[in-house]
């Protein structure tokens, strides 16, 4: 279940735009025909921390949720055992 993180009530436009969070946590958006620069609206919205997935939600809020683990190859050598 993901938990929201920032509230930032984004009003946007899916038809023309993308939304994401870079790298540095700031919320951007560039043009879906691809001219054009990506534009940060809200500089340093998240902190973020590598073992959660961030996003944008349905009300444009900033949430996350965990991110899936990764069996290692032991483990799937004891499952197939």
């Amino acid at each position: 279940m993901a938990e929201k993180v920032k509230k930032l009530n984004l009003q946007r436009d899916y038809k023309s735009f993308l939304y994401y969070i870079d790298g540095e946590g700031n919320v951007c958006q560039k043009p879906k025909s691809g001219e054009g620069e990506a534009k940060v609206l809200v500089p340093k919205a998240v902190e973020r921390e590598g073992q959660y997935l961030y996003f944008i939600d349905k009300d444009g809020d900033v949430s996350r949720s965990a991110r899936g683990t990764r069996k290692k190859d032991k483990d799937k050598e004891k499952e197939a055992a």
